[in-house]
């Protein structure tokens, strides 16, 4: 067996190597990039939305590649997501490709999850899935710290492109830790290269919400890095989704962590009572939070398409006008510009800095 999972932010980051560790042979894809995207685009719905599309061009990327085995997460609820899987089975099964798919139908089950580990790395035991398990989350959590780092440093540095360089080299560390304890000492190695970037102690960067559908959220080649993006204009992100809390949140390997689901829910009510799928309640309520905490503006990311961010969208016109906040939301898919993202990134930022004065 030659398994494959479509890219999803650093995610691959937290469970290659300790699959590998197991035995498990294991072929990536490539990064997303335009080849993806295309081969997606060429295969694909035209209904579909650019993470559907992302994940199946990285499916025939690694299938041509020598992969003879998928894993593709699944679920349950108003978002499509749940029958991707099953709906690009079909795709790539009437391409011609010989290839076994495997489902993680209820990602919410921790029994699940834990299964699908043991049967994968030939686990003898359920115990011993149950600590792989929890080693990868633990691994995604450290991830998600080093990406905080990144927001922070980034528009403060002094020499352009030294803490994108932190992050890479923050991420090898984290990626070379296969044991509890040395991820220990990883995350001090990491805080310790992030405090040699050298940076402006003199300047106040904006503060902007980074929010939407999580796979746009986190993924830099869907949403065109604009993390990075507005880190060169002088924006410190502050991203209101991450992994690490969306597997917190069902699986609660952090038990003193808030459950953001549900401190999401409190605050988006009056506006939105009921989760309306995917991150919807997320985005609602959270673009209140930062509001009451004073962050100097939102922006909503939502791929094209998306039934439950675009409940969201016409919600978050609702609370830009009641509490005179800035907010954006910014659709991606195929289409999207970067020269069009860029200005309305500058645009957007210009407009919060006059306000601020």
């Amino acid at each position: 067996m030659r398994l494959t999972v479509p890219h999803m932010g650093l995610l691959d980051i937290a469970y290659t190597r300790v699959l590998r560790n197991l035995g498990v042979d294991m072929l990536p894809p490539p990064r997303p990039n335009t080849n993806t995207l295309n081969l997606g685009v060429k295969y694909s719905p035209e209904y579909a939305c650019i993470p559907f599309k992302l994940n199946l061009g990285n499916m025939i990327e690694a299938l041509d590649k020598g992969a003879d085995s998928i894993i593709m997460p699944g679920g349950y609820g108003p978002c499509r997501f749940g029958y991707y899987g099953v709906i690009q089975e079909q795709i790539l099964k009437n391409l011609g490709y010989k290839f076994s798919m495997g489902r993680t139908d209820n990602p919410d089950s921790l029994r699940d999850m834990v299964m699908t580990i043991k049967e994968i790395g030939g686990l003898s035991n359920k115990w011993k899935a149950y600590t792989v398990f929890y080693l990868i989350l633990m691994r995604m959590s450290a991830l998600d710290r080093a990406m905080k780092l990144y927001h922070y440093y980034k528009p403060r540095e002094k020499r352009k492109g030294e803490t994108d360089e932190a992050l890479r080299d923050a991420i090898s560390i984290i990626d070379l830790s296969l044991t509890f304890g040395s991820l220990f000492w990883a995350e001090l190695k990491v805080r310790g290269i992030f405090k040699k970037v050298s940076i402006r102690k003199d300047i106040k960067p904006l503060k902007i919400g980074i929010l939407g559908e999580i796979f746009i959220v986190i993924e830099p080649f869907a949403n065109m890095n604009i993390e990075k993006k507005l880190g060169e204009l002088g924006v410190e992100v502050v991203r209101g989704v991450w992994l690490g809390d969306w597997l917190n949140d069902r699986f609660r390997f952090k038990p003193f962590r808030r459950n953001q689901n549900k401190l999401a829910t409190k605050w988006a009510y009056p506006y939105l009572r009921y989760p309306a799928g995917g991150e919807s309640i997320e985005s609602v309520g959270k673009t209140i939070l930062f509001h009451r905490k004073r962050i100097d503006g939102v922006i909503h990311l939502m791929p094209f398409t998306c039934m439950p961010e675009l409940v969201a969208f016409t919600i978050l016109e609702r609370i830009r006008k009641d509490l005179n906040y800035p907010v954006i939301s910014l659709v991606f898919d195929e289409q999207m510009s970067e020269t069009n993202l860029i200005t309305r990134l500058e645009a957007f930022v210009d407009m919060i800095k006059r306000k601020r004065k």
